[in-house]
């Protein structure tokens, strides 16, 4: 099979979603900077909140307006790099990214041992985090799983739903939560090697989706999951729609449909960066299954 051929043909399918894209987020730029001197000077700090408000509502609304293929294409064409736009009249200029919450194998299932329903996603979370243990030759992985079995609940037939708030609020549901759960095996075991992971390129730290979006996995994931050379992945692998299917029916592969999504995920982080009084400012949210949501504001940068 012509390798260079696929490469190409991905590269020109992410050119042209970029393109698409780029015309859909014009619209943000004109929400946001028509309200941009709605906001009244009270002190910088509190002003830039309010500001940052103001976007993000602005941003709400425009997501909420989205239909599904014009929110697949903005998130993609996203996940690849930040957006910058800019109005120099108005003192405008803001960068806009996210990247994808979904696109690891869930940590939370290494709680499912158990289940026997479940046991196709505990046996990949098993080889992953077996494959990772080993690699990095961790002193104590049992001490370390243990600790995220705790996190994860005893309750072994932890199954996250989309949309259950009372699941999300079981088992490791956000990164921060993981990594102090590292930073305390670090501590105890003394063994540094573990903050030298790549945690967050190899597992997803969620429970608000019970699947994986293979299209942007890591090329770290898709080395461990389908037991290539990291340097072979790295050649190859396009992260972008339909990039999974693509890449095992190249190199004659199979994959559990179960556990990997057949449609676009909607689970991502974004991060926006502004401009106020000629100060960084930057703000995230979170947007999943049509909502957004989580907004949190980190202040001046």
């Amino acid at each position: 099979m012509d390798k260079p051929l696929f490469r190409r043909q991905r590269k020109g399918i992410a050119l042209l979603i970029t393109l698409v894209t780029i015309a859909v987020m014009m619209v943000l730029v004109g929400t946001l900077v028509s309200a941009l001197g709605s906001v009244q000077k009270d002190s910088r700090d509190t002003a830039s909140l309010l500001q940052a408000n103001l976007y993000y509502s602005n941003i709400v609304n425009i997501f909420k307006k989205m239909k599904g293929d014009q929110k697949e294409t903005m998130l993609s064409t996203l996940y690849q790099m930040p957006i910058p736009f800019s109005v120099e009249e108005e003192n405008f200029f803001m960068t806009v990214g996210c990247r994808p919450l979904a696109n690891g194998i869930n940590i939370n299932w290494l709680g499912l041992e158990n289940d026997t329903k479940m046991s196709p996603n505990y046996d990949i979370t098993r080889k992953l985090f077996d494959a990772i243990t080993a690699t990095y030759n961790l002193s104590d992985p049992m001490l370390l799983e243990e600790m995220l079995l705790e996190a994860i609940g005893k309750d072994e037939a932890f199954a996250p739903k989309p949309h259950s708030r009372l699941q999300q609020k079981r088992g490791i549901i956000g990164y921060r939560q993981f990594a102090d759960i590292i930073d305390r095996y670090r501590f105890e075991a003394d063994d540094p090697v573990v903050a030298t992971i790549p945690w967050e390129k190899l597992f997803s730290f969620s429970a608000e989706t019970n699947v994986t979006d293979g299209d942007y996995m890591s090329a770290e994931a898709v080395s461990v999951l389908f037991d290539m050379e990291l340097s072979a992945v790295e050649e190859e692998w396009v992260p972008g729609s339909g990039a999974l299917k693509a890449f095992a029916q190249s190199y004659n592969l199979e994959y559990d449909k179960k556990i990997f999504a057949q449609k676009f995920v909607e689970h991502a982080e974004c991060e926006v960066i502004y401009t106020y009084a000629e100060e960084p400012y930057k703000f995230t949210f979170v947007y999943s299954q049509g909502e957004v949501k989580h907004f949190e504001f980190f202040g001046r940068q």
